[in-house]
């Protein structure tokens, strides 16, 4: 019971801080464009490898690999098509997550009754819980490399192991393209590190296992073929010159997330005179890992901080390793401190009850949507100025809403504007209660 104290208050402390997001019906734009195509895929508008979003914006999907959209498409095939399922599927990736940072910590060395160590670190990164529950891409493929990055630590069956790690590396690509493969300068890591035995071998066995099966895929399904040369060309090749923001980006990203820890952990190591300073060859070669994550992200000029998700579990282990032996002497459980987690862990999913159902973010966007959406028709095409056109999360919301699609292109029954872009002479207001969005219908139409 004293041990699962501090696993607790770690929960309790996760919960609070994504109470703003867990149980509200606010998303991030990425994560509402994810969500919206997964549903139509369960609900059989578009595929697998034909993901569709609507009907003015990405009718064709080829801006990431369809697996993470497909495995949400399963949730909701299997549970519908509700937000809940989406928050499901994210409160499920992040626990799995949660695990697979444990695992790392033990494969590292870190003791059972301390693996609460590395998942606080993760925990109080702010990327971290900013995005936890926002169904990013990220989220699932973490999960694909923290596996493959095991399986590659593992001292026996190095070929074998690097074959099973090469297929979860496909799975990666599969989920987000290029980013989930930095892995494959694991085994170089080891060797140049720590003097590994069996890198040629382990890296062709990982290298057949993360192109084999990608090859039979492309070679056996036309529409895969197609999928994936949209891709290249929309995706990877436009992003080395699309300018957007300063190639060094991630790099202030990184740092501004990992600061506060950082500065916490040298306070720990320096007030106890260096004790704990000890990395392993091993960890060493993790920290040049961590660095193959973030610094490639620099070739494209589409700079995210949603992007460092799958750095920051490595950075959360290597960083709690530093500092677990003297944090161990001075820490120790009680049963005083399990009954106050107990309370933590209660208070904190009070807090996020209590916040069920309420807007969260973009509040004002979605209270003018409730009143508004009852007006349209399930799967209407509604006309939108063009400035509101580029407003993805307006897109976003009202898809998921009543699968309304927002274009600019065409004169619709509806018009849905704001006091900035009013409407012309054509249209004629329709009389709701709304703070900033208006509805117009066209005069030849009925109120």
């Amino acid at each position: 019971m004293k041990k699962a104290a501090l696993y607790l208050l770690v929960g309790a402390i996760f919960l609070a801080l994504v109470s703003g997001s867990l149980l509200t019906t606010g998303m991030f734009m990425d994560g509402l464009i994810y969500s919206n195509i997964a549903a139509n895929m369960a609900e059989g508008v578009g595929s697998f490898w034909h993901p569709v979003y609507t009907a003015t914006h990405h009718p064709d999907f080829y801006i990431h690999p369809p697996l993470a959209l497909g495995l949400l498409a399963l949730f909701y095939k299997v549970l519908g098509v509700q937000l809940w399922v989406t928050k499901l599927y994210t409160v499920i990736t992040t626990l799995l997550c949660a695990l697979l940072i444990y695992r790392l910590w033990l494969r590292l060395g870190g003791k059972k009754e301390t693996g609460w160590m590395p998942l606080l670190i993760w925990t109080l990164i702010p990327v971290v819980t900013r995005f936890a529950n926002q169904c990013m891409l990220e989220n699932t493929m973490v999960l694909f490399d923290l596996g493959a990055i095991l399986l590659l630590l593992r001292p026996n069956h190095k070929a074998l192991n690097g074959l099973l790690a090469g297929l979860l590396l496909a799975a990666a690509f599969m989920t987000k393209g290029f980013t989930g493969l930095f892995p494959l300068v694991l085994p170089l890591l080891l060797w140049l590190f720590d003097r590994r035995k069996g890198m040629p071998a382990q890296t062709l066995a990982m290298v057949a296992g993360l192109l084999l099966p990608l090859a039979v895929i492309v070679l056996a399904v036309p529409e895969a073929r197609t999928y994936f040369s949209n891709y290249m060309e929309i995706q990877v090749l436009a992003g080395w010159s699309q300018g957007e923001v300063q190639r060094w980006q991630i790099l202030l990203y990184f740092l501004r997330n990992i600061v506060i820890v950082v500065v916490v952990v040298a306070v720990v190591v320096l007030g106890n005179k260096g004790v704990g300073w000890k990395p392993t060859r091993e960890q060493w070669a993790l920290w040049a890992l961590v660095a193959c994550a973030v610094l490639p992200m620099m070739v494209s000029t589409r700079q995210r901080e949603f992007y460092l998700l799958t750095a920051m579990p490595l950075v959360a282990v290597l960083l709690a390793l530093l500092i677990e032996e003297p944090v161990t002497r001075w820490l120790k459980p009680s049963t005083s401190m399990f009954v106050a987690a107990v309370v933590a862990c209660v208070c904190a999913m009070a807090f996020d009850v209590l916040n069920y159902g309420k807007p969260g973010r973009d509040a004002l966007l979605q209270r003018d949507m409730k009143v508004i959406a009852p007006c349209l028709e399930r799967g209407e095409l509604v006309t939108v100025p063009t400035p509101l056109y580029f407003d993805y999360k307006l897109q976003g919301y009202y898809y998921r809403e009543c699968r309304v699609s927002l274009g600019d292109q065409e004169r619709c029954r509806h018009l849905l504007t704001t006091a900035e872009y009013p409407a012309d002479s054509t249209y004629r207001e329709v009389p709701l209660p709304t703070e900033e969005y208006k509805l117009y219908e066209l005069k030849t139409e009925k109120i």
